[in-house]
């Protein structure tokens, strides 16, 4: 009980910090940028605006500025409504101040994402890891524009951690996290799922009660921020698949777009898409073929998902390859010297190219994409041997 107490007590502390820094100190962020898109559907939120009702915001928006606005003057909210409830809060704020909120909770879920992925490390390279994870260019990208992604890493952080160390609720916490954007978690998802019915064990059932309450509890809570939200949503997905730049993928950083300019010289989410359903194939089986082993390893399991999702999703940015974070993790205590020498390049390579090339460079994270894959599918594949059987 005491031990509740002073949590909440920190929470609520370090609450009014981030409030007042919000508020007093100027943070030169893009505020024009992916981050307008959720501080209008929260704003809007709490003026009895329907999260999915586009026309409504745009009204909302033209009100504030006094000059009508086109209804593409900022993209379609295209998440699950909990998104939006979580976050409502940065609705109360102007959006300079708004954007501070929001950077500032990105930094605590990125430094929560570390200390849970740490866990057992040394002290000092625990402590060593949280300045690292900053020089990380996605990082920098994500932090900046203020985007969504930090949700997702957090999510499989903690259902890393709380598999490891099996805490039920926690590991309905993290699932729930990985709902945020399907289209990233969805895979790693469906495998903290499967862990759990596979464990047949007093943990599994409880973390997987726990994990149907809360998927209850989301679909119910959905009605709050859309009257009609399951048919809203899918809306905003179709309606957001035909904006051009997604239908063209124009600024996508993923091998499957690589190869559809490769092969017709020209990119389209279509093209892509037929190409992302054959890596998809051919990396699940992959992983598949050796899953006795990995079934002896949850955290390889889960890291296996996320490898998957980022090799073969034909929709992803430079900023959603934060997600290699876990991965790295993962693999950084290796014990042996050239696969964490490798790690290590691996991790310093998108940062100098990046910041050398500008987008020209997005090509590295391509290539560290297939160097980590490869890594983590050869650790899997010794999983039997360097994991104990009674592992969980």
């Amino acid at each position: 009980m005491k031990r509740a107490l002073i949590l909440l007590l920190s929470f609520i502390l370090l609450a009014v910090v981030m409030v007042v820094v919000a508020l007093k100190v100027p943070v030169p962020l893009a505020i024009n940028s992916d981050f307008q898109v959720l501080y209008y559907t929260t704003h809007g939120l709490l003026r009895g605006i329907d999260v999915y009702d586009q026309a409504a915001k745009i009204q909302m928006i033209s009100e504030r500025f006094g000059t009508p606005l086109e209804i593409n003057f900022i993209p379609q909210f295209a998440y699950p409504p909990w998104f939006a409830l979580s976050t409502f809060y940065l609705g109360l704020f102007s959006i300079r101040s708004a954007a501070v909120l929001w950077f500032e909770t990105n930094l605590l879920m990125l430094f929560l994402s570390v200390w849970f992925l740490t866990d057992g490390w040394k002290p000092l390279y625990r402590l060593l890891a949280f300045p690292a994870a900053l020089i990380f260019y996605p990082v920098l990208g994500m932090l900046a524009i203020g985007q969504y992604d930090f949700p997702i890493l957090l999510g499989a952080s903690m259902l890393v951690y709380s598999i490891k160390h099996r805490q039920p609720v926690l590991t309905a916490l993290g699932l729930s996290l990985l709902t945020f954007k399907p289209h990233l978690g969805g895979l790693v998802l469906i495998a903290g799922l499967l862990h759990l019915f596979l464990r047949r064990d007093e943990f599994g059932r409880r973390a997987l009660q726990y994990t149907i309450g809360a998927g209850v509890f989301l679909f119910v809570v959905g009605f709050l921020a859309d009257s009609a939200w399951p048919l809203n949503y899918l809306g905003s997905l179709l309606n957001y698949r035909g904006l051009g730049h997604i239908t063209t993928c124009s600024e996508c950083v993923n091998i499957s777009v690589w190869l559809a300019r490769g092969l017709s010289g020209e990119s389209s989410l279509s093209q892509a898409g037929a190409i992302a359903g054959l890596l998809l194939i051919a990396s699940v089986a992959a992983f598949v073929s050796i899953r006795p082993r990995l079934w002896r390893s949850p955290t390889l399991l889960l890291a296996s998902a996320l490898m998957v999702t980022v090799f073969a999703s034909p929709y992803l940015y430079n900023y959603d390859f934060i997600l290699l974070l876990l991965t790295f993790a993962v693999l950084a205590d290796s014990k042996n010297l050239t696969e964490r020498i490798v790690v290590f390049l691996c991790y310093l390579a998108p940062t100098f190219v990046l910041v050398a090339y500008g987008r020209a460079g997005n090509i590295i994270l391509l290539a560290v994409t297939i160097v980590i894959t490869l890594l983590l599918y050869l650790r899997a594949r010794r999983a039997g041997i360097d994991v104990p059987a009674h592992a969980a």
